[in-house]
């Protein structure tokens, strides 16, 4: 691994203690390039900022901030109760890994920092690669104790005990979501009115997704509800798994088995109510940051994309492909559906892979036989199940460029 006191992609106070204090005197005088990461830990931040000690979640939000501003692209302010605050050009917000506490002699910033350093050199962004930092510091911490220096699993980043929860730009206490009627979710349409639900559960699916979009209008709404109804009523006499795409509060007053959301309606969403209702939750993620959003939700399913190009919409993911697809598959507990440009050969892939579904759009919807389709799906899917589960990679590739 790189030696983060000689790089300039990750700076720390100990080896970059002059550079930043002449960062901090003259913010205009830039001898060096910035770094791509500043990690410091409490102290050190109210030290650079000449603040009084950041004892509040708040004033570690307000010093990373200013330190971001003078001091690198990205930062994240370590310690306290095991709570990171991260603020990164891609996303930003806190890292908490419950019951995890460092013995006060112990160095873990250098393990830290080191990891970081190596998942930016391996091409993941300032965000992924905190998480990954902090993931193998844990694993140190739980595994790595006796070594001098402290060291991680190499296998670190394939244990869920070592993924943190990355909290909402809304705070929630929400957490766990009722699970599955039957976690092998196997074939899952994703569809776009009633008519289609009826449709495909009577060729043999049991997963579905009601999937409305740009139908937010006051006056749309009626449309919505009568379609949720319907399939409803399709879903339940065909014993099949249904979620309702955004649409989660006629979802509730409708009754409905399940809600997919994607990430964008995470803090708009009353999951409280959700939770409640005791409607089972889906969310698709797309990136490392993402996962570990989900992950702190504890949701019924989480859905990983794009796992291949797709024409579905348009996004800025870079497609996962199946060793991402078998990462996730072994990293988490969680049912997991790969979802994104599936046809009969990737559908047996993904099966593979070890997901507990594979989400279906146009070779459904776009076929000149879909009943056709779906047999032809369904019997993918069982084939790749049959067959030796694919390898893991120890780590993901990120599925986002740098420069993005």
């Amino acid at each position: 691994m790189t030696d983060p006191a000689n790089t300039a992609q990750v700076w720390t106070m100990p080896g970059h203690a002059k550079e930043l204090e002449r960062l901090r005197q003259t913010c205009k005088e830039r001898l060096l390039p910035d770094p791509a990461l500043l990690c410091v830990n409490r102290s050190e931040a109210a030290a650079l900022l000449g603040m009084a000690p950041l004892a509040t979640r708040d004033t570690v939000e307000q010093a990373a901030k200013a330190l971001r501003a003078w001091a690198c692209q990205a930062v994240v302010i370590t310690g306290g109760d095991d709570a990171d605050y991260a603020d990164t050009p891609h996303a930003s917000g806190w890292l908490d890994l419950p019951g995890l506490a460092a013995p006060p002699s112990t160095d873990t910033g250098t393990v830290f920092a080191t990891s970081a350093a190596a998942a930016l050199a391996r091409g993941f962004v300032a965000i992924e690669a905190i998480i990954l930092a902090k993931m193998a510091r844990a694993d140190a911490l739980r595994h790595g104790a006796a070594a001098d220096p402290l060291q991680p699993r190499a296998d670190f980043a394939q244990h869920s005990g070592n993924l943190p929860h990355f909290n909402l730009p809304v705070s929630t206490t929400v957490s766990g979501f009722a699970a599955l009627s039957n976690a092998d979710l196997g074939l899952y349409a994703v569809v776009d009115s009633a008519a289609w639900v009826e449709r495909v559960v009577a060729a043999g699916v049991h997963t579905v997704q009601l999937r409305i979009k740009d139908a937010e209008r006051p006056e749309q709404r009626e449309h919505v509800r009568q379609q949720v109804r319907q399939s409803i009523a399709a879903a339940v006499a065909a014993g099949a798994q249904l979620f309702i795409n955004d649409h989660w509060h006629i979802a509730i007053e409708e009754g409905a088995y399940g809600v997919h959301l994607g990430q964008e309606d995470l803090h708009i969403a009353d999951l409280a109510a959700i939770a409640k209702a005791g409607l089972r939750l889906g969310i698709s993620t797309h990136a490392y940051w993402e996962v570990c959003r989900a992950w702190a939700l504890q949701p019924s399913y989480i859905a990983c994309g794009p796992i291949h190009p797709t024409q579905a919409k348009a996004m800025p993911w870079i497609p996962q492909g199946n060793d991402n697809l078998a990462y996730w598959c072994k990293l988490l507990p969680t049912p997991v559906v790969g979802i994104a440009g599936m046809d009969v050969a990737r559908t047996e892939q993904a099966a593979q892979c070890g997901v507990a579904g594979v989400a279906v759009i146009s070779a459904i919807t776009a076929a000149a036989s879909p009943e056709t389709a779906i047999t032809q799906l369904q019997q993918a899917v069982q084939r790749g199940k049959s067959r030796p589960p694919s390898a893991a990679p120890l780590l993901p590739k990120s599925t986002l460029s740098p420069t993005v």
